[in-house]
């Protein structure tokens, strides 16, 4: 995975984990505070009646031989149904008198407009208030056929304070429903918006510190005034180079020495020291093939590993390092004129790995500065043999 791709699964997984928590724990409380609401209006609604119809008529509760259920001589609860309509009219709340399990007066109404005088009290309403006489809510109750939201409240006997039927308040569930539609859509179009910017951001953040990643990254592999790898970078890409290496092929490692270059500092400065270097690595560069690995591992020294074939390995070793010696020598930096190098050259056929060949290739080299500079010196690997120039 990309190093940009994992930044951007890393900043916008825990933003849409956040979001999803967010829009789940706003819905629950949203949700929650609807049926608050809505208990509480229905519950106010539900006391107020039972206080006006309380006002309407004196004494107990009782069914005349008319089937109609009578509070006193002045309340007929059956055919008063203008005071439920009137209710309705007024708060937009359903009002149901239960006379024992059977509604005795209600408001709600079926598809065809006839009153339900039929309805029968709810399982729970006649547990919790008609034989135990507590008040109910009813978050989900099915009323006539439609989803609603009740709240019901017990009618008592003035006489004994027994329980002989059930005042319920009641609302259908639509609006409940609409206002968490609203609700959701709302909140996750302006969810979506807020993300849109934030990933906007992110995004722009992420490509930006890829950026400044990659550019570190790089300084940190390549040296800083050649612009080849540096030594740590040489070594483990020499190193992969070698364990890759094909069974018909040998490695050619070169140490390449400026002779004398603390000369150069020291008569021409160190601005044009630096220009020899920059020089030195592009002749290099220019020399050896782009699938040949070079780097500077200190100062004035440089290496190069270049993968050859066997049955040309020598011929290309030796024509390789003679063609960087007159490169060098024909090369005018400035005031600096006649420069030379050394170059020790370690061969590898036979897997030695790169701490051996190194130490081979430098091996090379120290022969090639006791041999009078300006020249190469091959040794194999293991060493059995040398070729000097």
């Amino acid at each position: 995975m990309k190093f940009r791709t994992k930044l951007l699964l890393l900043n916008g997984l825990p933003l849409l984990l956040f979001a999803a928590i967010s829009l789940f724990l706003g819905l629950t409380q949203f949700r929650a505070n609807l049926y608050n609401e809505k208990e509480g209006n229905l519950r106010s609604a539900a006391l107020a009646a039972l206080t006006f119809y309380s006002s309407q008529g004196y004494g107990d509760y009782r069914r005349q031989e008319d089937g109609f259920v009578w509070r006193g001589m002045n309340l007929n609860i059956s055919q008063k149904t203008s005071i439920v309509d009137d209710l309705k009219k007024q708060t937009g709340t359903d009002f149901t008198f239960f006379f024992g399990k059977q509604a005795a007066m209600t408001s709600i109404r079926d598809k065809n407009g006839q009153r339900g005088i039929g309805l029968t009290a709810d399982e729970a309403i006649q547990t919790h208030t008609l034989e135990e006489g507590k008040q109910l809510w009813c978050r989900h109750i099915v009323i006539n056929g439609t989803p609603c939201q009740a709240y019901v409240i017990p009618i008592r006997q003035e006489s004994d304070d027994a329980v002989v039927g059930a005042l319920m308040a009641s609302a259908p569930a639509d609006g409940l429903r609409t206002a968490l539609r609203n609700y959701v859509l709302t909140t996750v179009a302006a969810m979506l918006l807020v993300l849109v910017a934030v990933f906007v951001f992110i995004h722009w953040h992420v490509n930006w510190f890829a950026q400044k990643f990659s550019e570190v990254t790089d300084r940190s592999r390549h040296d800083l005034l050649t612009g080849i790898y540096n030594k740590v970078t040489f070594e483990s890409e020499a190193s992969k180079a070698l364990a890759a290496k094909k069974d018909d092929e040998v490695s050619a490692l070169f140490l390449i020495d400026l002779d004398d270059f603390k000369q150069v500092n020291d008569t021409f400065g160190h601005q044009t020291g630096d220009e020899v270097l920059k020089a030195l690595s592009g002749i290099l560069s220019r020399t050896f093939r782009s699938s040949d690995i070079i780097g500077r591992i200190g100062g004035d020294e440089f290496m190069a590993l270049m993968p050859i074939s066997k049955d040309e390995s020598l011929s290309q070793t030796d024509g390789m390092a003679q063609t960087i010696l007159e490169k060098i020598r024909a090369a005018k930096i400035g005031k600096a004129q006649n420069l030379t190098c050394s170059i020790g050259v370690g061969i590898d056929d036979a897997h030695c790995g790169f701490p051996a060949l190194y130490a081979l290739a430098d091996k090379a080299l120290y022969a090639a500065k006791e041999k009078g500079k300006a020249n190469f010196v091959r040794y194999s690997c293991p060493h059995v043999a040398n070729e000097e120039k």
